[in-house]
C-alpha cells in the first residue's frame, strides 16, 4: 500500500502539472482526471479485493483489513464522492488554474480523501511494530506513505512554497525595484497620448510645465541609488538636462508662475531629519533654502501671484497645509486644513486638497478663516492639479490596478480617464498651455522587491520547514530510519513541486539535503530519535534545506540572488527555529525536578 501511495500521488503531480501548464479546458473528462482517478480506483480495487476475499474466509467485517487500513478505505470512500462533487464544481464554476485550483473545495476534499489513503500504512506498521523497529523492509511501506503526505502537503499550499513556486524564485532574483520611467503628454479628453522621453531603469516622478509652457521640470533616480535629482527639459521632452546635485533625494518640482524659479523638496538619501524646501532658477546656480526642519514636507505649490508657497507638513500628531512666504520667513497654518494633504493653488487662488478620507477639496486661503471648507470636488483622488483655467482638476486614481490620471470637469461634473496606461503608474500631472497634460509614468513595482513581496518569501520558508520537519521528525522519532530514506523523500518532494514551476535546479538542494541528514542520522545512531540529536535534526533539516536552495539558486538564478545580506544570512535560521519548535512538538523539553526525559523505547 506504500506503492500504491506514491503512484496515487504520482496522479495528483500529473494532474496539477497540466493544470499549471495551461494543457486543460473547460471539461472535466481529461486525460490526466482519468489517470488521477484511475490511480484511486487501484487503491479502491486492492482494498476491496482483500477486504472480500477475507469476509469470504471466515473473518469479520471489522478485521476484513489490518489495522489502519479502513482509514485508507475511507480515504477511497470519500475520494469517490469527492470526485462527484468535483464534477458538480467544474461544472458549475469552470476548471480552475493557479491558486484557485489549490484552494478549491472540491480540490481540498480530494486531498483530504488522499491524506486518509496515506494514513493507512503508517498506522498499519506503528501498530505492528514497536519504536526499536526500522529498515526498509519493516519501515518501508510506512517512508513511501509518509512521502506521499509529505508531497500531498507541499503541493496544496505550494502557492507558499520555497521549492515548487516560481514567484519564490522571482523574489530571490530580482534586483531592479521596478521598469523604467517614462514622460508622456495626453489631450484633455485623453487622445493623443504621446510618449516623450524615457529613461531606463529610472524611477521618474512628478511632472511640473512652466507657466509659458515651454519647459517641463520633474525628478529622477535609479535604481539601486537612493538619491534623485531634478531635471529639466524643453516641453517635448528634448534637450533634458540636470539642475540639482546636492547627493540629496531632490523630488516634487513646482514652477513659480513667472517661470523663473523651481521650488521642491530636498531630503536625505536613505535617511530622515532634515527636510528643505528649496527654490532655484533652472538655469543659474541659484539655490535658496525657504524652510529647513526635521519635520516631513511635501507637494510645494505657488500662490498665482507668487509671493507665497503652500506646502503640506506636520503639525502635531497630523498633516496639515502650512504657507510660507516664497523669500522665506515664518510659516503659518490654513485654517480648516488639519489632515490636509497634496496641496494645489489655482490661478484663481483657489487650494485643493486631499483629507483624510481621500476627498479632493477647495478653498480660498484669503477667505477661508472662519467660513470652513468650500466645495468637494473628487471621492477617492489623489495628488490633485488644476488647470490653468481653474475649470477642471486633473488628479490620480486607481483604475483596473494601476494609478490612472482622471480630469474633472468643474462645471459638468464629468470623470475621464485619460492616461489608461496598462501596466504603468502615472503621477501627479501638470497642465499645459493648450490643456493638455504632462505626466510621468513607471512600471509597478515588481511585487518581490516590495515589503509584501519579502514577507512573502520568509513565510513560504516558515510553511515548508513547518511541513518538512513535521513528517521527516515523525519518521526519525517512531522508527529506525535507513540510510537513503531521508534523500528518496526530500527527492521526491522537490522532484514532485519542481514539476509544477519548472523549476529544477532546486532538486539539487533537496537531494543535498536529504543526503547530509542520511549521513548525520547514520552517525548519530539512536541519538537522532531524541534529546540533543533529535533537536539538532530538527534545527539543521530545514535550515540546510534553504541554506542549499539559495546556494543553488546563486548559481542558477541570471544575475545570481536579488536579495539583501540579511536576508540572506537570517532566513537559514528562520527554517531552523521553526523545525526546532516541531522538533519540542515530539519531544517537549519540559520536566519536572528529577524527571529523566523519557526515552524511545
Amino acid at each position: 500500500m506504500g506503492v500504491l501511495a506514491v503512484i496515487l500521488m504520482s496522479g495528483v503531480i500529473q494532474d496539477g502539472w497540466a493544470h499549471s501548464h495551461g494543457l486543460v479546458d473547460q471539461s472535466f473528462l481529461t486525460p490526466w482526471h482519468a489517470i488521477l482517478y484511475g490511480t484511486m480506483g487501484l487503491n479502491g480495487i486492492v482494498l476491496g479485493t482483500i477486504a472480500v476475499r477475507n469476509v469470504m474466509r471466515g473473518y469479520p467485517a471489522r478485521s476484513a483489513l489490518p489495522f489502519g487500513y479502513w482509514t485508507s478505505l475511507a480515504g477511497v470512500i470519500l475520494f469517490t464522492s469527492g470526485g462527484a462533487f468535483d464534477l458538480w464544481w467544474h461544472t458549475r464554476y469552470g476548471i480552475e488554474t493557479d491558486i484557485n485550483a489549490l484552494i478549491s473545495p472540491s480540490h481540498l476534499w480530494l486531498a483530504l480523501g488522499g491524506a486518509l489513503v496515506f494514513a493507512g500504512p503508517i498506522r498499519s506498521i506503528a501498530a505492528r511494530y514497536g519504536p526499536r523497529s526500522g529498515g526498509w523492509k519493516i519501515a518501508g511501506p510506512a517512508i513511501l506513505s509518509a512521502l506521499a503526505t509529505l508531497t500531498l502537503l507541499g503541493f496544496f499550499t505550494q502557492y507558499a512554497q520555497p521549492i515548487g513556486d516560481n514567484e519564490e524564485s522571482q523574489v530571490i532574483g530580482h534586483h531592479e525595484a521596478q521598469t523604467g520611467g517614462a514622460l508622456y503628454v495626453v489631450r484633455s479628453n485623453g487622445s493623443h497620448e504621446t510618449r516623450l522621453l524615457t529613461i531606463a531603469g529610472s524611477d521618474i516622478w512628478g511632472a511640473a510645465v512652466s507657466r509659458d509652457g515651454k519647459y517641463v521640470a520633474y525628478r529622477v533616480g535609479f535604481a539601486g541609488d537612493l538619491r534623485s535629482d531634478i531635471y529639466v527639459a524643453n516641453i517635448d521632452g528634448s534637450h533634458p538636462r540636470r539642475i540639482t546635485h546636492s547627493g540629496r533625494h531632490d523630488t516634487q518640482p513646482a514652477w513659480s508662475p513667472d517661470g523663473k524659479r523651481i521650488a521642491f523638496i530636498s531630503i536625505p538619501a536613505g535617511t530622515s531629519g532634515n527636510f528643505l524646501l528649496q527654490t532655484m532658477q533652472a538655469d543659474k546656480d541659484d539655490l535658496r533654502t525657504i524652510v529647513a526642519s526635521a519635520t516631513e514636507m511635501q507637494f510645494p505649490t505657488w500662490s498665482p501671484d507668487g509671493k507665497s508657497i503652500a506646502y503640506q507638513t506636520r503639525n502635531g500628531l497630523h498633516q496639515q497645509i502650512a504657507v510660507i512666504p516664497a523669500t522665506g520667513g515664518a510659516s503659518k497654518w490654513l485654517d480648516h486644513t488639519a489632515g490636509g494633504t497634496q496641496p494645489s493653488w489655482s490661478s484663481k487662488n483657489q487650494i485643493a486638497f486631499v483629507t483624510p478620507d481621500e476627498y479632493i477639496v477647495t478653498f480660498n486661503p484669503a477667505q477661508v478663516y472662519g467660513r470652513g471648507l468650500g466645495d468637494i470636488l473628487v471621492r477617492g483622488g489623489q495628488m490633485p492639479t488644476w488647470s490653468l483655467d481653474g475649470k477642471r482638476i486633473a488628479y490620480i486614481k486607481e483604475a483596473g490596478g494601476d494609478a490612472q490620471i482622471f480630469v474633472r470637469d468643474l462645471k459638468t461634473g464629468r470623470d475621464t480617464n485619460v492616461s489608461q496606461l496598462a501596466g504603468l503608474n502615472a503621477s501627479r500631472p501638470s497642465w499645459a498651455l493648450r490643456g493638455d497634460l504632462i505626466f510621468t509614468a513607471t512600471g509597478r513595482p515588481i511585487p518581490a522587491t516590495t515589503f509584501l513581496g519579502l514577507a512573502y518569501s520568509e513565510d513560504s520558508n516558515l510553511i515548508e520547514s513547518i511541513v518538512v520537519a513535521g513528517i521527516v521528525l515523525l519518521l526519525i522519532r517512531r522508527w529506525r530510519m535507513p540510510f537513503g530514506a531521508m534523500t528518496l523523500l526530500l527527492g521526491f518532494f522537490a522532484i514532485a513541486m519542481a514539476f509544477q514551476s519548472d523549476l529544477f535546479y532546486e532538486i539539487i538542494a533537496a537531494v543535498i539535503t536529504g543526503l547530509l541528514a542520511d549521513i548525520a542520522i547514520a552517525l548519530l545512531g539512536e541519538r537522532a530519535r531524541s534529546g540533543f540529536g533529535f533537536y539538532a535534526l530538527g534545527f539543521l533539516i530545514p535550515a540546510l534545506l534553504f541554506t542549499s536552495y539559495l546556494i543553488v539558486a546563486k548559481l542558477t538564478l541570471p544575475g545570481g540572488l536579488g536579495w539583501p545580506p540579511n536576508l540572506i544570512a537570517g532566513s537559514p535560521l528562520i527554517a531552523g527555529f521553526a523545525g526546532l519548535l516541531i522538533a519540542f512538538c515530539f519531544a517537549p523539553p519540559l520536566y519536572s525536578s528529577g524527571e529523566a526525559p523519557e526515552p524511545v523505547n
